[in-house]
């Protein structure tokens, strides 16, 4: 059945549109590596330092086993009620913080829950390498 709907247009978003909205964020969806398969876990997030960092408790799947493994963080919003909504994608090198000092400076960021790595828990510092995004929103008549 045909509606009288606009169509949505979709927008490409500027490098600093894409970390302004990173900044806003807390949830995003990690893409890694596990077991020579793509997987994708939800995860906390921070920027900092030029990174975005992410806990990982103890054993976690997603703390990278070599140093420079390429991931991906998307983190997005949309409301489906006015059909506007936007995606950020962040692609880079990924490294586990396991320094001490650099953890506990990871640890006082502002989470959402207090010590997010948990007892023995570390992080996963991803680069920012490839930053894109989009924003999409109802089609001006």
């Amino acid at each position: 059945m045909p509606t009288t709907d606009p169509d949505p247009v979709v927008v490409p978003l500027d490098e600093v549109e894409c970390r302004v909205l990173l900044l806003g964020g807390r949830l995003g969806r990690l893409a890694f590596t596990r077991n020579a398969l793509p997987a994708i876990q939800p995860v906390p997030y921070c920027l900092h330092g030029g990174e975005v960092v992410i806990p990982a408790p103890a054993g976690s799947p997603y703390l990278p086993r070599a140093r420079g493994a390429v991931v991906a963080l998307g983190v997005d919003a949309y409301d489906g009620d006015t059909g506007t909504g936007w995606s950020v994608t962040v692609v880079g090198p990924s490294r586990a913080v396991d320094d001490p000092a650099e953890t506990a400076a990871l640890d006082a960021l502002p989470w959402s829950h207090p010590r997010p790595t948990g007892r023995g828990g570390r992080y996963v510092a991803l680069g920012i390498g490839l930053l894109s995004g989009w924003r999409t929103g109802p089609r001006d008549r």
